[in-house]
């Protein structure tokens, strides 16, 4: 396969695990309980009572009693059969028909509801959801993944497409979920409006029964097997890493440091400011500030500056692409260190996938190191938990069943059939842990083929739970207990203090987006530029006027606004 074909599935996969609309950290089991409903409840439209199958009136309002705690989620849902409809990206390769997935078949058989499946490829999803969202019918349940509904979610209520009280329904009818918010301070934020409401259903991050972010997938790291070679030690600080980067040109490496195409590096954060922020705006404990008007951004400038002009940084900086260009630059022992690899490359990764015929390269990724001896490494990476998002449309006759159903996918039932498949066949439980059986494990077409023919969500559609942690026992057996991928993982999230905001998760007025969007298109343009040029000795502008020129554009403002946007993020 073309090398580039393969870095670009790569990166697909990479991207899927990672991270993508919410943040944080915490934990709490899903449970659900499989005593059978109340006798009269029915899965197709209104009984003779005037109530949906979930025990909803005719009219929209519930039936039931609100004691201020959600219904126990009991099955079946519905003593007669019943139907729901659900768009939903999937792009599994192996199943076409997804009724026919085990774990799906398991699912109708407890929860008595049939679901008639519009799968959606994850390529053609952007145009897929503008072709439904122009209709006038929509299926009752919509899981469009990463792509979020154009305007926010409050724009599709609005255009009555979106069911307009998702909040009561998730209170009343989604106990499972409602227990990972209840146990996930970031989550319930996440998953929250600013008006305290939920206006849909978020995909919850986590392990086995768990509400937790995946980490950081991406960040600094260095040719181990290189370094060795020149007989050092791994550097703890920035000028342990200047004396290692001048051994490896004196060696005879042209240019053995790569930047980030905007002059900007993990290695920023030495000086605790991240380049690798939205807008460059990052936090200070519950205070929004620009890292580029820190004092520690000069110092930045002035060392990348110092170690371009003794030629430690390679000129190409700018065009440089780190998806296709990082496998040759390995393959010829180009640079010492890249600031910025994915946690799927390193190691010894590159050679193992067989991407580079250099069976010695090893990529060890590293914190960002200290400024000085004894100071604490920060992370800057938007963690999130609650993701993707799911909502009920307005054409959806028994929203009360689509919550009930949607909630037994956030149940410990629903996340094995989801993830693990059929106990005693594709998994076990070894001391109150599922573990995947050697069915999976030695399957000879690879352990995703046959979870594929198990498990929903291993056609890479997480509706409900995306369970990492599944993930991560697959990719550790199969590179036989040592996983190089979240070892990186590990190490890039070691750092306690983490200064991204969780951008994906705050929601800026009409207003407050129109006025900064108007000023950030100058500001992000100034800043590169100066990064750049005043990197590569074209730019003799002081720091003290580059910071007055960014205020002049109004980036005061632009800061100002995202506080009291964080802010109300806070008060959720």
């Amino acid at each position: 396969m073309n090398i580039k074909k393969i870095l670009a599935l790569l990166l697909v996969l990479c991207m899927a695990v990672s991270v993508f609309t919410a943040c944080g950290g915490g934990s709490g089991a899903g449970t659900s309980t499989s005593t059978p409903n109340t006798a009269g409840e029915s899965g197709s439209g209104a009984n003779a009572g005037g109530e949906t199958a979930g025990g909803e009136t005719a009219e929209g309002e519930t039936g039931a009693e609100d004691t201020g705690e959600p219904e126990p989620l009991t099955l079946p849902l519905s003593e007669e059969k019943a139907e729901l409809s659900v768009w939903a990206v999937y792009s599994g390769a192996v199943m076409t028909d997804l009724n026919e997935i085990e774990g799906v078949k398991k699912m109708e058989e407890l929860t008595n509801v049939h679901i008639n499946w519009v799968p959606v490829g994850v390529n053609e999803a952007a145009e897929k959801l503008g072709i439904l969202l122009a209709a006038s019918e929509y299926p009752d349940i919509v899981y469009p993944a990463s792509e979020a509904y154009p305007g926010g979610i409050e724009k599709g209520i609005e255009d009555g497409v979106v069911y307009e009280d998702h909040d009561s329904l998730i209170r009343k009818y989604m106990p499972n979920y409602m227990n990972y918010l209840n146990n996930s301070e970031e989550a319930r934020r996440e998953a929250t409006s600013d008006s305290g409401k939920m206006s849909c259903i978020k995909v919850i991050v986590g392990g086995d029964g768990t509400a937790e972010s995946e980490g950081t997938y991406q960040g600094l790291a260095y040719r181990k097997d290189i370094l060795e070679s020149l007989g050092l030690e791994e550097p703890t600080t920035v000028a342990g890493w200047h004396d290692a980067l001048v051994k490896a040109k004196e060696s005879g490496m042209d240019y053995p440091l790569m930047l980030d195409t905007n002059g900007g590096s993990a290695l920023a954060l030495s000086w605790g400011v991240s380049t690798l922020s939205r807008d460059y705006l990052q936090l200070d404990g519950d205070k929004v500030v620009a890292g580029v008007l820190l004092d520690g951004y000069g110092e930045y400038l002035d060392t990348m500056r110092e170690w371009y002009s003794e030629g430690l940084i390679d000129p190409n900086f700018t065009s440089f692409n780190y998806y296709l260009d990082t496998p040759a630059s390995v393959e010829n022992n180009e640079k010492l260190m890249y600031s910025l690899i994915l946690s799927a490359f390193t190691g010894n990764n590159y050679a193992q996938m067989h991407m580079v015929n250099n069976p010695d390269e090893f990529l060890q990724p590293i914190a960002a190191p200290a400024l000085n001896e004894g100071d604490k490494p920060v992370q800057s990476a938007e963690r999130i938990i609650a993701k993707d998002t799911i909502f009920i449309s307005t054409s959806c006759k028994d929203p009360v069943l689509a919550a009930k159903w949607l909630d037994f996918l956030y149940s410990e039932e629903g996340e094995l059939l989801s993830w693990y498949g059929i106990e005693g066949d594709t998994y076990e439980m070894v001391d109150g842990e599922p573990q995947f059986t050697e069915k999976v494990l030695t399957n000879p077409e690879g352990p995703s083929a046959i979870l594929e023919r198990y498990c929903l969500d291993w056609g890479n559609c997480w509706l409900g739970k995306h369970n990492a942690v599944a993930s991560e026992k697959i990719s550790t057996a199969a590179a036989g207990g040592v996983n190089q991928q979240m070892e990186a993982v590990n190490i890039w999230s070691a750092p306690e203090t983490n200064v991204s905001m969780p951008v994906r998760s705050l929601t800026p007025t009409d207003e407050e987006g129109t006025a900064t969007n108007s000023k950030l298109t100058a500001i992000t343009t100034l800043i590169q530029e100066h990064t750049i040029n005043y990197i590569i000795g074209e730019d003799d502008t002081s720091f003290e006027d580059f910071k007055a020129q960014l205020l002049q554009y109004g980036y005061q403002d632009v800061i100002d606004t995202y506080q009291d946007i964080y802010d109300r993020y806070l008060a959720r």
